[in-house]
């Protein structure tokens, strides 16, 4: 049988809410990447309809702005999934990895 002391039991509860709060706010910006990527889907599925639209109404003018725009939303949407992450706080801008800090 395991007999814990208020200090101990304290210090657990810190420790969970600690990693509770880091996860929490990791999360966060994987849910803010996901809602711009389906943004950026629909914008882009908008784009190609009225390409198709204008494709079948024969007005090819239009043709050239609509399939620029879905390419810079297509850029913009592998930026996001390739090169958006969230960057550890033991990074610093340098790339060195800081030494954590003492409580």
């Amino acid at each position: 049988m395991r007999v814990e002391t208020a200090s101990q039991t304290l210090q657990a509860r810190a420790v969970s809410r600690k990693h509770a709060s880091s996860n929490s706010g990791q999360s966060a910006v994987w849910q803010a990447r996901l809602i711009l990527l389906v943004m950026i889907n629909v914008a882009q599925l908008w784009i190609l309809s009225a390409a198709v639209e204008a494709a079948l109404a024969r007005h090819y003018s239009m043709l050239v702005p609509l399939v620029v725009a879905s390419g810079v939303c297509w850029l913009i949407a592998l930026s996001i999934v390739f090169w958006w992450r969230p960057v550890s706080r033991r990074h610093t801008s340098t790339g060195y990895i800081r030494a954590p800090k003492k409580e």
